[in-house]
């Protein structure tokens, strides 16, 4: 009886310390639109909002799935789910506090989740004040985005690079001897008008925020991709073959386009760079070196073997975050994505190749070890890449993945006799995101 005593004293006691630290109560979203009631949820540090009032009260829906919640808010879709502090956001990513959790079966998301969403559907800032429990959307300071230009032509490609003084959406439109940059937020533009001596750039205006690129020939054509740290946005024009059919306008938003079958475009991407040298041999040879030297001999033969355009994702010793060089694969809209790795070997006489495609789930222990090692120059963990969920749910390119990764196995070890180690699956954040068959 003592015992069922002390056994109960216990249980009160556990459920008066949750009692304690949660707290929660009726606030207020204050928007543009009006005041709307919302419930908050109050655990240790975080605050927690109710994602279904708030989302009503911006009129905007939300949706129930197997792996989350999906959000529709001004055009704009966004996806959660409760085992990850990483939302989805178009191909963004954004990061919460912690994860959201499920209340009585109603999902409560941090209030920092509206920060990051809202900043990338309509402009919108976000705060929390705890004293009244308001939730406050307004309208973001337009801050002038300063704009630096450089042109220059490298091994027949003109490439301009506008870098910004902060980030700033924009949406790239072109046509037939010019291309417009379009920018969502106020910008200090270097110059008005410029004319350029250079075989794809005659001409750069300014119309308020908007960048016009006069190019020299209805020949030339042009793709798009974005960088980070500085913020820079980088256009490549080239003189199109008599072959090439005219390419879709770069966007700031990569998306595939129909194109007749067959490999047109392939992107390689030699691991590591710069700090991050990768494996080091014996002698001191780095991982960095002999993957550029790898990719760049393969990028040569497919080019004359296949015809194809081959891009590097870095040719010299750069430093490129994973994301990317998954982003530079779809911005150039590559039919194939292949990333080139070599393994530190940590048993003696280890020896052969494997050939990885995506999967939330490692195929064994050495995948897993193997993924967490590449993962860990991004900062990543698999925790943090369940998100990836919504993607393999509409991911069309897993079973291409698949038996791009098995041909790749195949002739590698047909064509060098070394062993075969096998096509195995791994949580890769090099191959997060991308929108063709991609393995490493």
């Amino acid at each position: 009886m003592k015992r069922l005593l002390f056994l109960g004293f216990l249980l009160a006691l556990t459920i008066a310390s949750i009692v304690l630290a949660q707290s929660s109560g009726r606030g207020i979203l204050r928007a543009p639109s009006g005041d709307t009631p919302i419930t908050w949820v109050q655990q240790g540090t975080n605050t927690y909002v109710s994602a279904s009032e708030v989302i009503a009260g911006l009129g905007g829906e939300i949706v129930a799935e197997a792996t989350g919640h999906r959000v529709q808010l001004n055009g704009v879709t966004a996806a959660f789910g409760t085992e990850s502090r990483y939302a989805v956001v178009r191909e963004d990513l954004i990061e919460m506090p912690v994860p959201p959790i499920t209340i009585e079966g109603k999902p409560f998301v941090p209030w920092q989740f509206f920060q990051g969403f809202l900043a990338k559907t309509g402009d919108l800032d976000v705060s929390w004040d705890p004293q009244s429990n308001l939730l406050l959307v307004r309208p973001q300071s337009r801050e002038a985005v300063g704009v630096q230009i450089s042109v220059a032509n490298l091994q027949g490609i003109s490439k301009l690079v506008l870098t910004l003084s902060g980030s700033v959406e924009y949406t790239i439109a072109g046509g037939r001897g010019m291309y417009a940059v379009r920018f969502r937020s106020p910008i200090r533009p270097p110059f008005s008008d410029q004319a350029y001596d250079d075989p794809h750039v005659a001409r750069l205006q300014f119309l308020g925020d908007e960048l016009r690129i006069q190019l020299t020939s209805p020949d030339v054509v042009g793709d798009a991709y974005r960088l980070e740290n500085p913020s820079r946005i980088v256009l490549d024009f080239r003189t199109a073959s008599p072959s090439t059919q005219e390419p879709v306008p770069p966007t700031a938003t990569p998306s595939r386009r129909p194109e007749p079958l067959g490999i047109r475009t392939i992107v390689i991407d030699p691991g590591h760079g710069g700090k991050e040298v990768g494996a080091v041999g014996p002698s001191g040879l780095l991982e960095k070196d002999v993957t550029l030297a790898v990719s760049r001999k393969l990028a040569a033969a497919l080019t004359s073997r296949l015809g194809a355009r081959v891009i590097l994702t870095r040719d010299d010793d750069s430093l490129l975050s994973l994301d990317q060089r998954t982003a530079i694969a779809n911005q150039y809209n590559a039919d194939l994505f292949l990333s080139v790795h070599m393994n530190a070997a940590v048993v003696t006489g280890a020896k052969g190749s494997e050939t990885y495609f995506l999967s939330l789930e490692a195929s064994d222990e050495l995948a897993r070890k193997a993924a967490e090692s590449e993962n860990a120059s991004a900062g990543s963990s698999d925790g943090d890449l369940s998100f990836i969920l919504w993607d393999l749910a509409q991911q069309t390119y897993l079973g291409e993945s698949s038996r791009f990764a098995q041909s790749v196995q195949e002739s590698l070890n047909a064509a060098t006799g070394v062993a075969n180690r096998g096509v195995k699956q791994a949580p890769f954040k090099v191959l997060l995101g991308a929108t063709m068959p991609a393995a490493l």
